[in-house]
């Protein structure tokens, strides 16, 4: 039997999409555009479903139901989570698609912000073995003690009492599921390459790349990034990685993804982000 792959939009957030691309070439401004508009986006919170022989797979967790009352008020000046209501977060969504906690063998976190760690503690009591990297785990206890550059210490509270698997360095976890080193966006940042029968390599990248337009050459930054010089990186590394496996590459926030070809040419195309549609 082989790898499976269902996504789910856990709600989208409203923001200026220079938060996740910047300079965006198609809206900075130079000597040939001298005014022009912001854009007001929509941006999704993704979770991803892996049904693998050896047991389900969740790659992240979205945002918390308590996203108003954790939130800082100056992160809610600039991002709009008005539509981000129990009934398009983990929980509800996983209701939807007959699923619970219980049933995930494994969770991954690609890091822990906020957007991305909110379900985690949905799986407290839970079997799950929930997956970070060591240089996440080990900067969010040594330096985010309530809320603080887009971490929310009751999202990974739990790590301190369930000790998660802490992954370092590029690691294969199960056949065909291998997990990539990708700081910069965070101390721990990682992507997930993931082996289908059909579609061949999928590349999740979580927040190492934001967005399809990141991708360049050359890779387009953020304003949100811990360390800049680590975050190119390890977009080339995506890229790298990408070629090798001719991949199709998933970014963190994007209904669009990448498909690379070995050549090293690459396509855009839309992703099927819904319960309803299978990647195998």
């Amino acid at each position: 039997m082989g790898i499976k792959i269902r996504g789910t939009n856990l709600g989208y957030m409203k923001l200026d999409k220079e938060l996740l691309v910047f300079p965006h070439p198609n809206y900075a401004l130079n000597v040939e555009r001298t005014s022009g508009q912001k854009l007001w986006v929509n941006c999704p919170a993704l979770a991803y479903i892996i049904e693998h022989p050896d047991g389900l797979i969740l790659w992240e967790t979205g945002i918390s139901t308590k996203v108003r009352e954790e939130w800082l008020p100056a992160w809610q000046w600039l991002i709009d989570v008005s539509e981000i209501t129990p009934e398009v977060c983990l929980e509800a969504r996983l209701k939807q698609m007959g699923l619970a906690p219980e049933d995930f063998k494994y969770v991954i976190q690609g890091h822990l912000h906020c957007d991305h760690a909110g379900g985690l503690r949905l799986f407290e009591e839970a079997g799950a073995e929930i997956i970070v990297h060591e240089d996440e785990y080990k900067y969010v206890f040594q330096n985010i003690e309530k809320a603080d550059q887009f971490f929310v210490r009751e999202d990974f509270a739990l790590l301190g009492r369930k000790r998660p698997t802490l992954i370092y360095g590029d690691q294969e976890i199960l056949d065909g599921v291998k997990l990539i080193s990708l700081p910069g966006h965070t101390a721990g940042t990682m992507g997930m390459l993931v082996r289908l029968n059909h579609t061949g390599w999928v590349l999740f990248t979580s927040d190492a790349m934001y967005l399809h337009e990141s991708y360049g050459p050359p890779p387009v930054g953020s304003p949100i990034v811990w360390d800049p010089g680590k975050w190119a990186s390890s977009v080339e590394k995506i890229r790298r990685i990408a070629i090798e496996h001719e991949a199709t590459i998933f970014p963190g926030h994007d209904e669009t993804g990448i498909k690379q070809h070995a050549d090293g040419s690459s396509v855009f195309t839309p992703l099927n982000v819904r319960p309803d549609y299978v990647y195998e």
